[in-house]
């Protein structure tokens, strides 16, 4: 096990620069998920650590070690890959084996090793199939399982179970948090999938266009996002976002705004930076609207989809100014398009965000 620093990274392919001086340390036996959209970095950030690209600037520490320049087979890593990129004229054993084979391991250590991998991954009835005759997780289970004989210092996930079923991927997430843990190593993943960064992650890096936008535990980024594009990315459905303007600023209170329609609430954010007149963005989770009679301020729209999902259902709500709005309620709730509806919203639970993103400091 071990620790990761990033100090300074930098990478750029030609004159495309694709990660922005990324400063960012990995706890010793920490589980951090990379985030973001499509094209934000967060596979080339974990490239670069695996040192499968060469930085362009600043330093990658692992364990106390400068790395930088070193070779993914001197770093102490351990990578799975979104493709399971097994050899199939090779047994599961084989598959599990090549690496500590290659590197000349006793073969009494091999067998040891992949054994208890395979115990671990609960395998071992598989080690003498070959990849063909294995379904997508266990095959993902063999890679993860040839990463663990090596006993590296630092495991690497780039997206491992987007090639699986919705049913595959929530056993192989709980299989996964199972192992780290039985492991206790610093691992590293990478995924699009909200759900595997909020069930797996001590922490998650949020990246937008090569950076980093916010760190933190789950709950703290759902809770306290430090801006507009974190308070959007994470949960889903998305954050609400209602235009607004600021009106008054209660001594000790927090900040009056009035929303569309005319309602006014009082969200408790520092008023420093927001005085009367600012425009500024309110957000809104789809779980925090509730009704109209335990609200501190009511917007009021009319239904044009309806999505039932069993337990719950999801409303969408188009407001008199044409804004949309979600709105999460019980999965019998008998609401139906074109109706009109009352959308309660409650001061404490919501997010005031200034002109340029930025989220205004909570007072609770």
């Amino acid at each position: 096990m071990a620790d990761v620093r990033l100090c300074g990274v930098r990478k750029s392919f030609g004159r495309v620069a694709v990660i922005h001086s990324v400063d960012l340390d990995i706890r010793d036996g920490e589980f951090l998920v990379f985030v973001g959209p499509s094209g934000c970095g967060k596979s080339t950030l974990l490239r670069l650590i695996a040192g499968l690209e060469e930085v362009t600037a600043g330093d990658i520490v692992i364990g106390g070690v400068r790395v930088t320049d070193l070779p993914p087979a001197r770093r102490g890593i351990a990578m799975v890959f979104q493709s399971y990129a097994l050899y199939p004229h090779m047994s599961v054993y084989e598959n599990m084996a090549f690496g500590l084979t290659l590197a000349r391991t006793a073969r009494e250590t091999v067998d040891e090793r992949v054994r208890a991998a395979a115990r671990t991954l609960q395998i071992e009835g598989l080690l003498d199939r070959r990849p063909r005759e294995l379904s997508g997780g266990q095959r993902q289970r063999v890679a993860i399982g040839r990463a663990i004989v090596r006993e590296p210092k630092v495991f690497l996930f780039d997206e491992p179970l987007s090639n699986l079923d919705a049913g595959l991927r929530g056993q192989m997430r709980l299989e996964i948090a199972r192992l780290k843990e039985e492991l206790g190593a610093t691992m590293v993943y990478v995924t699009h999938d909200q759900v595997e960064a909020m069930t797996l992650a001590t922490r998650i890096a949020v990246l937008q266009g090569g950076r980093v936008e916010q760190v933190g535990a789950p709950l703290d980024l759902y809770e306290r996002p430090a801006n507009r594009f974190v308070a959007a990315f994470i949960g889903s459905p998305a954050m609400n976002f209602l235009e607004a303007e600021v009106v008054a600023v209660p001594e000790a209170r927090g900040v009056a705004v009035r929303l569309p329609g005319g309602a006014l609430v009082t969200v408790p954010v520092d008023a420093a930076g927001a005085p009367p007149g600012t425009r500024v963005a309110l957000g809104v989770r789809p779980e925090h609207i509730v009704a109209p009679d335990a609200a501190d301020a009511v917007v009021e729209g009319r239904v044009f989809a309806v999505e039932r999902l069993g337990a719950e259902a999801y409303c969408h709500v188009r407001l008199g100014n044409g804004q949309a709005i979600v709105s999460r309620v019980a999965g019998d709730a008998p609401v139906r398009t074109g109706e009109a509806m009352s959308l309660g919203i409650v001061g404490r639970t919501v997010h005031l965000f200034d002109g340029d993103g930025v989220a205004l400091s909570r007072l609770d």
